[in-house]
């Protein structure tokens, strides 16, 4: 592959620094460390089971065309994207084990996560069409979890209020690395030529099958523990994801749409959030 000419530069305009958050942080929480609430801790244990395997997809994808970018700023970038990366696959993985030792079949719900998307990644091997199809899919992905970690960071009293101090931390850590290298998938796929009508079709593809992944996964670990058939886990389940003006996937409705743009940049949205002060309380975690 050639190095390409157009557009091969950082959109990015704060430093990416890689954190090594405490993996056994997570290992004295109860078995409900959200408030208490069934709903709410297997919401979270759902999106941390997506995480690993969701991370190393995302690490391939990029460092797929990394030989295509010329720019030494953007390629540093790549560099301390993949280490974050690595760091949160690292940590999610110890804060599932807690959720497996509480009995919940962990190992099966990541196992298919695994298998469909080294799948995926493998077909890019030898595919062009498939390479550039990862890179969109992770490039759609990282603006997801952007915007749900900018809720982490600025929604504290919704979407911490009742948390473990130390998986409060480990996902406001994460949040806060999300924020930082959220447009280093995107200048990769525009550096090189990616389609913008392409990456808005995947947006939608790669939101159904995320919403898809989670709600499987908070199904099976809701009917495990046997609170999927309380009315009592609903009643608050509903509220905390899609309460009207502060529902975890509501609130970030319109940073959703705002993909689908002209001229859209992960970078064009939330420049004046203060990411050290909203990431504030995460220092006795970090190694």
């Amino acid at each position: 592959m050639g190095v390409a000419e157009h557009i091969n530069q950082s959109n990015t305009p704060v430093s990416i620094e890689v954190r090594k958050f405490d993996p056994q942080a997570t290992q004295a929480s109860t078995e409900y460390f959200f408030d208490n609430d069934p709903f709410k801790t297997h919401f979270m244990n759902a999106l941390s089971i997506l995480f690993p395997e969701g991370e190393r997809f995302f690490i391939r994808s990029v460092l797929a065309y990394r030989d295509q970018i010329s720019d030494p700023k953007l390629l540093r970038e790549i560099k301390d994207f993949c280490a974050q990366e690595a760091q949160h696959t690292l940590v999610h993985e110890a804060m599932n084990a807690l959720a497996a030792r509480h009995g919940y079949p962990v190992a099966k719900l990541e196992s298919l996560v695994r298998r469909d998307l080294r799948r995926f990644s493998k077909r890019g091997n030898t595919s062009s069409a498939a390479r550039r199809a990862a890179l969109a899919m992770t490039v759609c992905m990282e603006h997801f979890t952007a915007i749900l970690a900018f809720q982490v960071l600025t929604n504290a009293e919704h979407t911490q209020r009742g948390l473990d101090p130390a998986v409060q931390a480990l996902f406001k850590w994460h949040a806060l690395e999300e924020t930082e290298h959220k447009g280093v998938a995107f200048d990769v796929y525009q550096a090189t030529n990616g389609s913008p009508f392409f990456l808005r079709f995947a947006m939608l593809i790669s939101t159904f099958f995320f919403l898809l992944g989670l709600f499987v996964n908070l199904t099976v670990l809701l009917f495990k523990d046997g609170s999927i058939r309380k009315w009592s886990t609903w009643k608050t389940g509903v509220q905390f994801v899609f309460g009207p003006r502060q529902g975890f996937l509501v609130r970030p409705w319109r940073d959703w749409l705002a993909f689908f743009k002209p001229g859209f940049h992960p970078w064009k949205q939330h420049m004046d959030l203060d990411t050290q002060a909203a990431g504030a309380g995460i220092e006795a975690y970090i190694a």
